[in-house]
């Protein structure tokens, strides 16, 4: 189970399609795995294992983290760019982790908000499973 973090331009509300036809699911899902793959090249997108977030966050302070606590890794979300000094902040707690997946997983964390503080216009969307 992973939690996908992607740096983009805010996007416009979906227009409610009564149903989907298959070509136009198959054609969304192209789009987004084409922009995806472009955004992973330029370093604006992060794919986070679950099983190594929760016990991180949860030794960090667990619901106590405001913004790194909506991280639902069953749903998705979007963070503006006023909940980047407190994602600042929370990425600072993780910092006191123990091994080296953790403090990769920290790290990678810090590269991509400081893309996004270096960016503007851009916000954080999380996609979960």
């Amino acid at each position: 189970m992973g939690l996908l973090l992607v740096l983009r331009p805010p996007q416009p509300r979906p227009k409610r399609l009564r149903r989907a036809t298959r070509a136009q699911r198959r054609e969304r899902h192209r789009a987004d795995a084409k922009e995806w793959a472009t955004a992973e090249e330029r370093g604006l997108l992060l794919d986070v294992s679950v099983e190594e977030l929760l016990p991180l966050m949860n030794a960090a302070g667990g619901n106590r983290l405001p913004i790194l606590g909506q991280l639902d890794p069953w749903s998705d979300g979007v963070l503006s760019r006023e909940d980047l000094p407190q994602l600042n902040a929370e990425v600072d707690r993780l910092e006191a982790a123990g091994d080296d997946v953790e403090r990769g997983l920290v790290a990678a964390l810090r590269t991509l908000l400081v893309r996004w503080r270096d960016e503007p216009g851009l916000v954080l969307h999380w996609y979960g499973d």
